[in-house]
């Protein structure tokens, strides 16, 4: 956990691109407990010194990407997910039922949140296979911005790109993981809306209405004890 000294360090070096010793240290921290702190950010490879400068390192770059220069602390950023779509001559939709929290027992579409540095082709491929063990050809067909709200707080707020699979194909058996989820075939209007993960009911029901067109959605999603939903 970083220390109050810590942010203001990294806080300076988001305002300034390099600072000097004398321009970092703040005036009330004596320089022992001042040079611990900066070690400990040059040990961890936040930062990095060159010449007589200190300047933000690649991890230091990242880190401060979710840094507030309101309130110097880290902010909550929104997840961004790939979702598969993929429906069968019969009209059903392929379905995940997940075993973990925060949604076991709900169901949604095959979908996982995207990996730091990894592509989102290669990542929707590998949810797809993990999620429901098939391969398939994938189109990009839109975005869904997913706000789910409790009790007045945001509960998760998501990014979800879609895209729809067709020619499905058996993936390799050791990709599939049913310890997370487990696939099954069904209509939309076979499941009950309070079965489906928040926001995945709203994002199947415009999949049906919009079939072949391009989707772009903002759901707000509030989540009350008794499941029901409201979609703004």
């Amino acid at each position: 956990m970083l220390s109050w000294i810590q942010y203001y360090i990294l806080t300076e070096l988001t305002r300034h691109a390099t600072r000097r010793y004398s321009e970092l240290r703040p005036r009330d921290v004596e320089s022992n407990l001042f040079m611990y702190h900066l070690n400990g950010l040059l040990k961890d490879h936040f930062i990095e010194k060159v010449d007589r400068h200190y300047q933000l390192a690649t991890k230091g770059l990242q880190f401060v990407g979710t840094l507030s220069l309101t309130t110097g602390r880290t902010r909550v950023q929104p997840k961004i997910l790939n979702a598969i779509i993929c429906q069968n001559e019969d009209g059903e939709y392929l379905w995940s039922t997940w075993h973990r929290q925060p949604n076991t027992g709900l169901v949604s579409f095959p979908h996982g949140m995207m990996h730091f540095g990894e592509r989102v082709m290669d990542m929707a491929l590998n949810e797809l296979a993990e999620k429901a063990g098939f391969e398939a050809d994938l189109v990009y067909t839109g975005d869904a911005y997913v706000r789910g709200v409790q009790n007045n707080t945001v509960d998760r707020h998501m990014l979800v790109h879609l895209f729809k699979g067709s020619k499905l194909r058996p993936a390799k058996r050791e990709l599939l993981r049913p310890d997370i989820s487990e696939s099954f075939w069904s209509k939309l209007e076979d499941i009950p809306p309070e079965r489906f993960v928040p926001g995945f009911y709203e994002i199947a029901q415009l999949v049906e209405k919009q079939q072949e067109a391009f989707i772009f959605a903002d759901i707000e999603v509030t989540i009350q004890e008794n499941d029901k939903t409201k979609v703004r």
